[in-house]
């Protein structure tokens, strides 16, 4: 096997291994080992069910809305299956997650297989540019007291967002970059209509915003008393840091971060067993719906095997 590949399939598990690990030799190991309460993980999976339940749902309305714009039709059953399917995936990493779904998308949408990574790519664009739009917005508006400053903030985060779309869809030649935006992986956001991309970041924008709901839950469920503006900018930076596909399911950057961003409010031990048992309530489920419907991708391999042989 490819040295290199082993590297990149391990390093994910290294850096979560390796942050949990220093993480916990800096704190008192037995009042986070407290802290792990049943009690309390049973009062949160609710709040994580209809979290997983919900952002399932969006997700299968952003692919079956992608996929009809590119000219192709996948019901909201189906496409919910299928992300399903790819969670175990994306749990060990995140791109090898998105190269899944991009193959079921192409078998069972009957797309290219790079129109179907270009699908699956401008979800994630938009995700990545929300989170990271809303995370900056979020905390200049708690910050800024005057509202010419918030106004401001706003209308540089929609600028933003705006002017990456604005370079990829630009009708005009961009010289040198024309090579870059001229990518097959961009022609989801280069060539769907405004209209879908519109409704598209409608959906994405309430996905994105659920995090800062399900973290105010695993808050609560603690006993951790944080006031709303600033449970909305740390479940935001959160996300960011946990989205980065360095660690396996954002295991280890996610608690590091959740511990910064919400340090004032509580001892890191309890905000670390706080985070912890979100991460491990999300896994178990994704990776739990995943694993019941595997059968997607063996059902795939054998519709290619039998492609190839005929």
């Amino acid at each position: 096997m490819n040295p290199r590949a082993v590297l990149r399939f391990g390093l994910p598990f290294l850096v979560s291994g390796g942050v949990l690990a220093a993480l916990f030799s800096s704190l008192d190991t037995s009042r986070v080992l407290a802290a792990l309460d049943a009690g309390r993980a049973l009062r949160l999976a609710p709040a994580v069910l209809v979290f997983a339940a919900v952002t399932l749902g969006l997700e299968a309305i952003s692919l079956a809305r992608v996929v009809q714009g590119a000219g192709s039709v996948l019901g909201l059953g189906l496409a919910a299956r299928l992300k399903a399917a790819s969670y175990p995936l994306a749990l060990l990493h995140y791109g090898i997650g998105a190269a899944g779904l991009a193959v079921l998308l192409q078998r069972r949408a009957g797309l290219a297989l790079e129109a179907a990574g270009g699908a699956v790519l401008v979800i994630a664009l938009l995700d990545l540019g929300l989170v990271v739009v809303l995370s900056a917005v979020s905390a200049g508006l708690l910050a800024a007291q005057a509202p010419a400053l918030r106004a401001g903030i706003l209308t540089l985060a929609c600028l933003g967002i705006a002017g990456g779309f604005a370079f990829l869809r630009a009708p005009f030649a961009l010289g040198p970059l024309e090579r870059l935006r001229g990518l097959s992986i961009f022609a989801a956001a280069r060539d769907l209509p405004l209209r879908v991309l519109a409704e598209l970041a409608l959906v994405r924008l309430v996905f994105v915003s659920s995090f800062a709901l399900v973290t105010g839950a695993a808050l609560a469920a603690f006993g951790i008393a944080v006031p709303a503006g600033d449970v909305v900018v740390g479940a935001f930076a959160v996300a960011l840091v946990a989205a980065l596909p360095v660690a396996v399911a954002g295991l280890g950057t996610g608690q590091l971060a959740f511990v910064h961003m919400f340090q004032a409010w509580a001892a890191p031990e309890a905000l670390l067993a706080c985070h912890l048992t979100l991460s491990l309530l999300l896994i178990a489920l994704r990776g739990g719906a995943g694993l019941l419907l595997a059968g997607e991708f063996s059902r795939e391999a054998l519709a290619g095997a039998r492609a190839s042989a005929s």
